[in-house]
């Protein structure tokens, strides 16, 4: 590895990570887009291998295919095969009439583009990006229905675009086009990819079942192997002429739902597996980010400096692309959504139908609409157009390459600008949807219960029994942990209904006295510190240190102790508030989840 290339992954690091604290102090831009800025801002003062255009081969493979392979493993498949034919809709025909209606769109503007070329860019605009609309729906909240539907889209419909894009470049080049061509090459691409791709998942689980049989296994040999599965699964089909992100999806899928032992040992690896590819995740969704950012200000440069005509002319182009490419994505969503709703309502009275009707026909509009704009373009339209031949000929060059590419690289980042800023406007964001009143009223009387248990067998656990200073502040390794959680109220308190709050209020200043309190230990100790570094301290006081020290070092040893008891407590309480209704059953599997995790690091 060259230096350069070396210091280009560091950029690429830095930025991810820098990202990610710009995002908290930037809470109305969604972290694609913060990253994709850092990449503009890196490929503006930074001059990178990057600069002169990147291998869409390589962006495939070392991004796109782990990333599919990670999400196809963790989609519900139930979910999926039962939304098959709206996912197939999405995957096939909205591509179709997407690459038509933008195809023909941009070569009436732009005359000067081939419709062939138009055809091309359209096609390439069919293909979601499967990153942006992880991210959306992780954090947003769009219904069961339309969450399988996009996570499916994003999955499935990256064959119709490629195989149409592919074809339109055929004709570009060569001047001609076949129909059966075109469909051979589709169904090899889709069912080639499919029926591959399911076999060679088979072979993958296979192959770490029979390690783990033969005792060889181990969590770093595991989670090695299922690392290096979704490039070995793409090079193969890659070889064999068959889709190769379909393969890879497929591949995942049916590793997910194979049969697998429930021990100890597996528990294990899958969690240190989880943990691995939640980093893997992080890191390669944030460099194709800042990949797509660093490729963005070369491909609009010749939009303004002029190169590709009137760059006013051109962006007038790209936002009417864009409002006919999100309004074909409305019409098909809204009638997919029209289907769903009427084969939910068979067999129901007439009059229920109506009230329902009338009762989500504006949730439903709003909900059509997020579900229309969080379908932004990335990884997969950049990859394809970045493929569009310079020449057409050994001797023709085709000189509207570089205004086909600005025009789709302005389409692509106003549809992650729509993505970013309209969606959280029509559907509310996950935590907000969870913290209801009725559901935090719950919460913090949970909270308070558990409290009050803490408090109650402050005699009963822990080693500290007794220190002189602090008897009024009770067991001083109760009150931390008792102080936890009460933080933990003071974040539900805004969210309550506010007799609740006002409650919540006076356990969380309880807590808080007890705290100050024994908060006098760790500034004792801090004087004690400075006066024997200053040389200031005596015999005495170095012994009031090593004394203090002790208290100290058991306190926060009991910590430990009592914390574990306040968890399994605070189980008890989950369980017999569900018993009585206090909590529903998806509220109390949340709190129970995160109990739980902090138990696994305890």
């Amino acid at each position: 590895m060259s230096m350069e290339a070396f210091e280009l992954v560091l950029f690429l690091l830095v930025a991810v990570v820098a990202s990610s604290i710009l995002e908290k102090l930037l809470p109305r831009l969604s972290l694609p887009l913060v990253q994709i800025a850092l990449g503009a801002a890196i490929a503006f003062f930074v001059t990178t291998p990057f600069s002169s255009g990147i291998d869409p081969e390589l962006l495939l493979i070392l991004f796109i295919a782990p990333l599919h392979f990670n999400e196809s493993r963790h989609a519900d498949s139930g979910l999926l095969w039962k939304n098959r034919w709206g996912i197939a809709s999405l995957a096939v025909g909205l591509v179709v009439l997407i690459t038509v209606a933008v195809g023909c769109t941009l070569h009436a503007l732009l005359p000067v583009i081939p419709l062939a070329a138009a055809l091309a860019m359209g096609a390439a605009m069919g293909s979601t990006d499967a990153v942006a609309v992880t991210n959306l729906s992780k954090d947003f909240r769009f219904g069961r229905h339309h969450e399988t539907l996009l996570t499916g889209e994003a999955l499935f419909n990256d064959v119709t675009g490629t195989v149409i894009f592919q074809c339109a470049i055929a004709v570009l080049v060569s001047g001609t086009f076949s129909l059966t061509h075109a469909g051979e090459e589709f169904a090899l691409d889709l069912f080639g990819g499919m029926v591959g791709g399911a076999i060679m998942g088979f072979l993958a689980w296979a192959l770490l079942e029979g390690i783990r049989r033969a005792g060889i296994d181990g969590p770093t040999l595991h989670v090695t192997l299922e690392l290096l599965i979704p490039f070995i699964i793409y090079l193969i089909a890659e070889q064999l002429h068959i889709g190769s992100i379909i393969a890879v999806v497929l591949a995942g899928m049916v590793m997910s739902i194979m049969p697998q032992r429930h021990t100890a040992a597996l528990a294990r690896q899958k969690l240190q597996s989880r943990s691995v590819w939640n980093t893997i995740e992080f890191i390669l969704n944030g460099i194709i980010f800042v990949i797509l950012g660093m490729q963005l200000p070369r491909l609009l440069r010749p939009m303004a400096d002029g190169g590709v005509g009137d760059p006013f002319q051109v962006i007038a182009v790209v936002l009417v692309v864009t409002a006919v490419l999100e309004a074909v994505r409305f019409l098909w969503i809204l009638g997919l959504d029209a289907v769903h709703e009427r084969s939910l309502h068979k067999g129901r009275p007439q009059s229920e139908k109506v009230r329902s009707v009338r009762l989500s026909r504006k949730e439903s509009l709003k909900g059509t609409l997020a579900m229309t704009l969080a379908g932004p373009k990335g990884g997969i339209t950049l990859s394809l157009m970045l493929t569009v031949p310079a020449m057409l000929t050994a001797e023709v060059p085709f000189y509207q390459r570089e205004a086909l590419i600005s025009v789709a690289s302005g389409v692509i980042l106003c549809t992650l600008l729509l993505a970013n800023f309209a969606v959280p406007l029509l559907v509310p964001h996950k935590h907000a949807a969870r913290t209801n009143r009725k559901r935090v009223d719950a919460e913090v009387q949970l909270v308070e219960r558990v409290i009050e248990s803490i408090q109650a067998d402050a005699h009963l656990t822990g080693s500290v029994q007794s220190v002189e200073a602090y008897e009024d502040a009770d067991e001083p390794a109760t009150v931390i942990v008792m102080k936890d959680y009460s933080d933990r109220l003071e974040e539900l308190i805004p969210h309550a209904s506010s007799e609740v709050a006002a409650q919540a209020r006076e356990v969380a200043a309880r807590c808080r006295s007890l705290y100050d309190r024994i908060d006098v230990l760790a500034q004792e100790v801090d004087v004690l510190r400075d006066e024997e570094e200053s040389g200031e301290g005596t015999f005495a006081d170095d012994l009031g240190l090593t004394i203090h020290f002790r208290v100290l070092r058991a306190i926060y040893d009991a910590v430990e102790d009592v914390h574990e008891q306040a968890l399994r407590r605070e189980l008890e309480l989950i369980k017999q508030m569900r018993a009585h209704e206090e909590l529903s059953l998806e509220q109390a599997k949340q709190l129970r989840n995160e109990v739980y995790i902090q138990q696994m690091s305890l």
